[in-house]
């Protein structure tokens, strides 16, 4: 994404800055969820492969189907979440000259798609705090560990690692983390990012998955996975 562009694009349409830094939140999070950059997808196709997987009907919702995107949705509506990912891809797409056409689902109001801004914006936040906490508190995790990624997520072609330590024994270890509860999709994506690292390092990976909670079939999975690591956090709150 050529987000140095794009935010000044933002800001030429005068919008407020948080409403631009959680445009710019929603394109990283696409771009991690599939492991794209946007705009090599769109050179592609116009990024309608993405596109089309952010649809989700009413009728979907009524029949209980799952999230057809990568997106991990963990809490709010599916419907109203996604068509407001999918409007924000839409105003991108826009920016790079294409057209994707009408970027919410049919009957969205801008109510409904305000309600899953507040949802989405509320796991961007929480993201971000815990990355930051576990930065300056790596330790607290695991004796021993060190980052190693410059305090930047390191791009890899699978996309972008939350954290990337090393342990006492000089193991590369990939650190996930998930707002909420993990979906079975978040084993594919850090099995993914562990992959990526053996490459580069030319050795074996570790990979630590974090979350409030981990949904049954990625406890399962985990199981079978020897150098994967599944890891709660919680909250504690302090008052003065």
């Amino acid at each position: 994404m050529r987000e140095a562009e794009y935010r000044a694009h933002l800001s030429e349409r005068k919008l407020a800055e948080k409403t631009r830094e959680q445009r710019i939140s929603a394109l990283k999070r696409i771009e991690r969820a599939y492991g794209v950059d946007l705009d090599s997808a769109f050179a592609e196709d116009g990024l309608e492969r993405i596109a089309k997987t952010l649809v989700y009907s009413a009728a979907d919702a009524r029949a209980g189907r799952e999230n057809p995107s990568r997106i991990n949705i963990d809490r709010g509506d599916i419907r109203t979440i996604l068509a407001w990912y999918k409007s924000q891809l839409a105003d991108y797409i826009r920016f790079c000259g294409g057209d994707l056409g009408s970027e919410a689902a049919d009957g969205e109001t801008d109510e409904a798609l305000s309600e899953a801004l507040e949802a989405v914006s509320q796991t961007f936040g929480l993201e971000r705090d815990l990355q930051t906490a576990l930065r300056l508190n790596i330790g607290q995790l695991e004796s021993g560990l060190s980052v190693i990624d410059g305090n930047a997520e390191r791009k890899v072609e699978a996309g972008f690692i939350d954290i990337l330590a090393r342990d006492r024994q000089g193991q590369a270890v990939v650190i996930e983390l998930k707002a909420g509860v993990s979906k079975p999709e978040a084993i594919a994506q850090i099995l993914a990012y562990m992959g990526c690292i053996a490459d580069q390092e030319n050795g074996p990976v570790r990979g630590i998955l974090i979350a409030a909670e981990h949904h049954p079939r990625v406890i399962l999975a985990a199981r079978a996975i020897p150098n994967l690591e599944l890891r709660r956090y919680s909250y504690r709150f302090e008052f003065s």
